[in-house]
Formats: structure tokens, C-alpha cells, sequence
């Protein structure tokens, strides 16, 4: 057997002088490919233009995009705008009216189903990403189960990657309707990589220039700011929105199709028969049934709101608030827009504050510089009898521990449970929450509860406040 050892004239029955000239013919074969690459990474420079859009949709599962599909519609067919969409979730703990399939295999039939609806509005960029569908009303357990920050850096990257225009996504906040925390979350999540997108030092390797060919770590994508922030939601009612964005006729005919927009929207979402509460709905419409009637049974399954009512979150150019989507903007790109969140006020010895859900939105919403939505008042719905926790979040920032008394003062029908606490000891520079539950009545009723609490302390009364409650028999979640 041939001995190999470095340095002697012969390796395996070859001479040192072959033996040289291969790892001369290596090396230089090496050189080259290097100079290859690199001159073929040098000579693309430019992003893909396949995938550049004029709106971003970020929405939580497959069918989320009926609630401004007629929106969708009118921009894609008549004012020629690139839209692409980003689900978070594949939706893989819905029901299913078609068929069998539960779980994972769900999310794959929904996947498709979502591709289907988008090609009817003529969108073929769409995107699915890591999250799980989790169903309650709480974003805090939504952001936890996706996980949250996979799916923020996957969002970042398809930003960078489409440099969108617009992002529109579901408003981060709790309302009384669906309220599905996964539509928070997606909420969530597109306003903060709105913010982040633009900033090179976020998810660095996205933005790194790639060294080599075959490389999959270093992404070669750009920095991108995107130009506005819209939201919609899924409230019951959505009067408050008005003012606050544009808003779109679904009944207005569209010049190119020379149907409504309301039309087009339904054939799109005919492709979801596992969310429809019938499928031969879906079937009929597609099979070319898009009559009031038709239009109407989607409407009553919550698909194809009307009008498509929009909230200018932020703007980076000048514009009408309730003007036009695209209004103020142009194709040039802007300069990445760091948020300033205003300083917190010097906090007093002992503070009490509403906590959950509704506090993480106050921090959200002034650490994201929404002041449009600080006036947003704390609301839920709830199902007929259920237990809504309403947690308070004490804060003692003093040197002794400190006693803190809650009271609550509900509406006629509703009790407070035994089990509630409503007096704390809070140590030293630390903090607590209180959870204060109430029993929602057996009967619906279609105004709101207010739910009134109020934190004292040594006689003193430290905060008080406001949850408005609907009771109702369908919300996407019990809160215990």
C-alpha cells in the first residue's frame, strides 16, 4: 500500500514535482472560483424586482385577508399596486367544513387554500411563517406560543425582501368582537418590524453582504423603511375607526372588471371551505353565484366587512389622515426613522395600573410612538356567564412593603368571585399583580358593561379606572 508522507518524492507513486503542480492547479482552480463569485456578487447589485411591493399585508391565518380583501381588490386591479402577504400562522388549530384533516395536516390544507384566494386577486407573493394558531383573546399568549421572535425576525426579512410601500396588518389592541389573540399579535409583530426593517443593526446577517456563491448565512438583503403603517380590526363595530384612516366602498365597480369590488373579494374568499360554515357557499361563488344573497351569507360568517375601514397608525410623509392609501407617497426611498418614545414620568412611592393585556398595550403603544391609539379605552368581550380576570399591576418603588386594597364596582347582573384578591402586601421595590374576577351574566346584552376598579393605600387612593365589557355568544376565546 502506497505510504503518504509529506516532504519524500514519492506519495502514492507520484513525483513531488506532479505532486506541486496539482496543488499549484488546486490552488489556482480556487483562486479563480473566488474571482468568479466575487465578480458575479459584484455584478448583481440590485434587489429583486420580482418581489418589490406597494402594500404588505401581515396577518395572523389563512382567511384574516377577507376582512379588507375588496381594499385588496381595487388596489391590485385598478390602481396596478404590487401586493404581497405575509401569514404568521398556517392556522392549524381552526375548524374544518370540508373535510377531516385536524392540526398540522389543517395548516397544509389552509396553506393552499390561502394560495387559491390570493391568486384570485391576482397575488402570488405569499408567505407563511413560523407561528402556531393559538386561540384566546390574549396576545401575551399568542406572542409567547409562536415563538414571537422567529417570527419578527422572519417579518423583518420579508420586508427587506419585498420593501413594501405600506404594511397593513390587524390593530394591536383588545376590542370587543373576535378579538383573536393571534390577530393582536400579527399587529404586533408588523409594528415592530415597521420600525425595525429599516435599521442595519437589527438582524445583522440579514443585511450582511454575502463573501461567497453558496453562502447561507449572510443574506445580502438592504435596510428598507417602509413609508406607512395601517391597521384594521375585527370589533363588532368599527365607528371608531372613522377619522382615524380612509375608509373603502366594497359596492363601488371596478373599472377594469367591471364588477364590485365586494364581487371580487367573494370569489377570493370562496377558496377557504374549511372556515366557511358551509362550503357549498364557497363552491356556488366560485362556480360563479356572486349575487347579493351570496355576498350577503359571507358576510354573515364575519368574511367581506363593509365598508373596509383603515387607521393610520404612522406616516413618514405628508399626507391626509383619511386620504388615500398611497396619498403623499412617491417611489423615492426615505431614510430609516428611529422611534423616540417619550421618558416615563417619575414614578411615586406606590403605583397601581391596569395590568394583562391592556398594560402591555399602554408600554406598546408609547414605546412604539402610537399616540393615535392611546385614547383607545380598555374593552373585551366575553361569553355569557364566563369569568373575566382583570389584573392590576402593583408597583411598590418605596423602602417599606406596603398594603394595597382593591375594590370593584360592577354592573347590575354581574358578581365578583369570592376568590378574587383584593387586599396585597407589596415588599420593598418590587411588584405584583392583583387578579380582581368577575362573573359575566347568563343573558346577552348588546350594550356595554362598565367595570369600575380603584386601588387604595393607607386611606389614599391610588388609581382608578375602566374595563368595558360585552357579553356575547361567540368571541374567539374563554378568559379564566
Amino acid at each position: 500500500m502506497p505510504h503518504f508522507s509529506p516532504g519524500l518524492g514519492e506519495v502514492g507513486g507520484t513525483s513531488s514535482r506532479g505532486s506541486r503542480l496539482k496543488r499549484f492547479s488546486g490552488r489556482a482552480f480556487v483562486l479563480l472560483l473566488l474571482f468568479a463569485n466575487g465578480f458575479a456578487l459584484a455584478q448583481i447589485s440590485s434587489p429583486d424586482e420580482r418581489y418589490k411591493a406597494d402594500i404588505l399585508l401581515v396577518v395572523a391565518h389563512p382567511d384574516d385577508d377577507t376582512v379588507v380583501s375588496s381594499y385588496l381588490a381595487r388596489a391590485v386591479f385598478d390602481q396596478h399596486k404590487r401586493v404581497a402577504i405575509v401569514f404568521c400562522t398556517p392556522g392549524d388549530s381552526g375548524s374544518n367544513s370540508e373535510g377531516r384533516e385536524h392540526a398540522r395536516a389543517l395548516g397544509l390544507v389552509r396553506e393552499i387554500e390561502a394560495r387559491r384566494a390570493m391568486i384570485a386577486l391576482g397575488i402570488t407573493n405569499v408567505w407563511f411563517l413560523n407561528g402556531r394558531d393559538t386561540a384566546s383573546q390574549d396576545v401575551q399568549l399568542s406572542l409567547a406560543t409562536w415563538p414571537s421572535a422567529s417570527v419578527l425576525e422572519q417579518a423583518v426579512r420579508v420586508i427587506r425582501l419585498t420593501r413594501p410601500e405600506v404594511v397593513m396588518s390587524w390593530l394591536p389592541s383588545s376590542v370587543a368582537g373576535e378579538n383573536h389573540g393571534d390577530h393582536q399579535a400579527s399587529g404586533v409583530i408588523a409594528t415592530e418590524a415597521f420600525d425595525i426593517a429599516g435599521d442595519p443593526t437589527v438582524f445583522p446577517s440579514q443585511v450582511a453582504a454575502p463573501l461567497r456563491q453558496y453562502e447561507n448565512a449572510l443574506e445580502g438583503l438592504s435596510p428598507w423603511q417602509s413609508k406607512k403603517l395601517y391597521y384594521f380590526t375585527d370589533a363588532f363595530d368599527t365607528e371608531f375607526f372613522r377619522g382615524h384612516g380612509p375608509e373603502y366602498d366594497g359596492k363601488d365597480i371596478s373599472s377594469s372588471k367591471h364588477v364590485s369590488y365586494l364581487q371580487l373579494a367573494a370569489r377570493s374568499a370562496a377558496a377557504y371551505y374549511t372556515q366557511l360554515l358551509d362550503p357549498n357557499l364557497g363552491k356556488r361563488i366560485e362556480a360563479g353565484d356572486t349575487s347579493s344573497a351570496a355576498i350577503g351569507e359571507m358576510q354573515k360568517a364575519g368574511y367581506l366587512p363593509e365598508p373596509v375601514r383603515l387607521w393610520l397608525g404612522k406616516s413618514w410623509v405628508k399626507g391626509a389622515v383619511s386620504g388615500d392609501v398611497f396619498d403623499g407617497i412617491t417611489s423615492e426611498p426615505i431614510s430609516f426613522q428611529a422611534a423616540h418614545p417619550p421618558t416615563s414620568p417619575m414614578p411615586g412611592s406606590v403605583q397601581v395600573e391596569l395590568g394583562g393585556f391592556w398594560g402591555f398595550y399602554r408600554e406598546f403603544w408609547r414605546a412604539h410612538e402610537l399616540n393615535s391609539l392611546m385614547s383607545l379605552r380598555p374593552e373585551i368581550a366575553i361569553q355569557l356567564g364566563d369569568t373575566l380576570t382583570i389584573p392590576l399591576l402593583v408597583k411598590n418603588n418605596s423602602s417599606q412593603p406596603q398594603q394595597v386594597t382593591a375594590e370593584l364596582n360592577v354592573s347590575p347582573g354581574w358578581k365578583q368571585k369570592a376568590d378574587s384578591a383584593a387586599v396585597v402586601s407589596v415588599p420593598a421595590h418590587s411588584e405584583l399583580t392583583l387578579a380582581l374576577r368577575v362573573v359575566a351574566p347568563a343573558q346577552q346584552n348588546d350594550n356595554f358593561a362598565e367595570i369600575r376598579f380603584r386601588a387604595l393605600s393607607g386611606g389614599k387612593q391610588l388609581q382608578e379606572g375602566s374595563v368595558f365589557v360585552k357579553v356575547s355568544p361567540y368571541v374567539a376565546g374563554q378568559l379564566k
